[in-house]
């Protein structure tokens, strides 16, 4: 039998890994809900295509919400177990989905006709769109309270160390999705709706296992029901889970703004943001991975106040990733065209979408120094520092040099204002993570 994973004495390198992979799996499934999801309804046409990418902002408002609440979670149970609070360990993890859950019910109401059109037209969808839209998103607002449920569950998991359930859950979530999508979509003719579907019953296929396995470790059973003595907790996750919350929020805000951008140069342009930005992401997965098991490591180790520890965890990570991220970078540049044709789009979106997928690759490189500083102030529980630098990337920096280099350029210029905000949020990011690892006490 495998001994426990020990934070505080094995050594840094064993550590990292053992949390990264199986987390690095579980992102890479989470996301290939989506990637999967993009590549079937790609076969429809560019109309449902640009339909989805309107919603999905929507997905990313709903996951970051649902991430806050997770991973605020993760750091102050894992630093209270450092620091050796068991009660408040044991209380806080009770507390965690009956406030996912008040949380996710919000997006319910989109599930009515007329406030979906309302909603969706507003955020600049017009009358071809929209009845692509309707479906997709009924089923997607439908599973949000699953996947609140499934991210609370594998919080519980992840803060004893145990990342590799979460990724047993996610793989067959997405099993049985890429199993369904074909049929759904092509085979009843559900068409966007479909992916959604095949979607929510592969997150209730996950969350099915997640319960299973809880019972099976001695935990007790997980329930939405809300007590007074809560609130407490809830305050302490909301005070941490709220700026990495907003930072993740930042994200699907900024898209929105980008869209109104690309939406001046036609469907064809969105739609070959949606492919650049779901291929990237499948590579930054395993980075995404590491990030979040360097913020469960220093969260323990800040604990223990071990603060040598945790300078020897963030160079680490740069070890890894930029292994990781350098041979991908190349292969973005020099064969953009072999990694957009799984998507099998129509000549002017291959042509366009191979451009911004040659952009994306100079971005991924500065994007490790991004993910580095996110793990290391959220394990340090300064998550504030996250959500500002979020900001002044995503907002600040790319949607403006977006329109300009766009009026400039024309809408190849556009997919430039990825690499070039990307290098100046990375160097911002670098100078600040320099000044905390240097004080570390002050972190805490």
């Amino acid at each position: 039998m495998k001994a426990p994973l020990d934070m505080a004495n094995d050594p840094v390198s064993r550590v990292m890994i053992w949390l990264a992979i199986p987390l690095m799996v579980s992102l890479f499934f989470q996301n290939l809900y989506s990637y999967v999801n993009t590549i079937f309804i790609s076969w429809l046409g560019e109309l449902p295509l640009a339909a989805i990418s309107l919603v999905l902002p929507l997905t990313y408002i709903a996951l970051s919400l649902g991430k806050g609440v997770a991973m605020g979670s993760v750091v102050l149970i894992s630093h209270d177990r450092g620091a050796g609070n068991e009660a408040d360990v044991q209380q806080m993890g009770r507390s965690i989905l009956p406030l996912m859950t008040l949380i996710m019910i919000c997006f319910l109401p989109l599930m009515q006709p007329e406030i979906c059109r309302i909603f969706f037209t507003f955020l600049g969808a017009d009358a071809r769109v929209m009845d692509h839209i309707y479906g997709f998103t009924f089923w997607l607002v439908a599973g949000f309270p699953v996947m609140g449920y499934v991210m609370s569950a594998e919080a519980l998991f992840i803060v004893k160390g145990d990342t590799v359930t979460p990724m047993k859950g996610m793989i067959l979530g997405n099993v049985l999705n890429m199993a369904l999508d074909p049929i759904l979509i092509f085979g009843l003719g559900l068409g966007t709706a479909g992916a959604t579907l095949g979607t929510l019953i592969g997150q209730i296929g996950a969350g099915i296992y997640l319960n299973r396995r809880l019972q099976v470790a001695g935990h007790k059973r997980l329930t939405i029901i809300s007590t007074l003595g809560m609130i407490k907790y809830w305050r302490r996750i909301a005070s941490q889970g709220m700026f990495i919350a907003i930072s993740y929020l930042v994200s699907p805000l900024g898209l929105i703004l980008l869209n109104g951008v690309l939406i001046q140069f036609g469907a064809v342009a969105v739609g070959a943001w949606n492919i650049m930005s779901r291929t990237e992401m499948m590579v930054m997965l395993p980075i995404m991975g590491m990030s979040n098991a360097l913020a469960t490591f220093i969260s323990f180790n800040a604990g223990k106040q071990d603060y040598l520890r945790i300078r020897s965890g963030v160079k680490f990570f740069f070890t890894l990733s930029l292994g990781i991220v350098v041979p991908f970078m190349l292969l973005f540049v020099s064969f953009p065209h072999v990694l957009n044709a799984v998507f099998n789009p129509p000549a002017e979106l291959r042509e366009l979408s191979g451009y911004a997928i040659q952009a994306s690759g100079i971005a991924i490189v500065f994007s490790t120094v991004l993910f580095a500083f996110y793990g290391t102030v959220q394990g340090l529980k300064r998550p504030a520092f996250m959500m500002a630098v979020s900001f002044i990337y995503l907002i600040v920096l790319r949607v403006p040099l977006a329109y300009w280099i766009g009026n400039y350029w024309g809408e190849r210029g556009v997919f430039w204002s990825h690499p070039l905000a990307t290098m100046v949020a990375a160097m911002i990011a670098l100078i600040l993570l320099v000044r905390l690892l240097r004080t570390p006490a002050h972190s805490s």
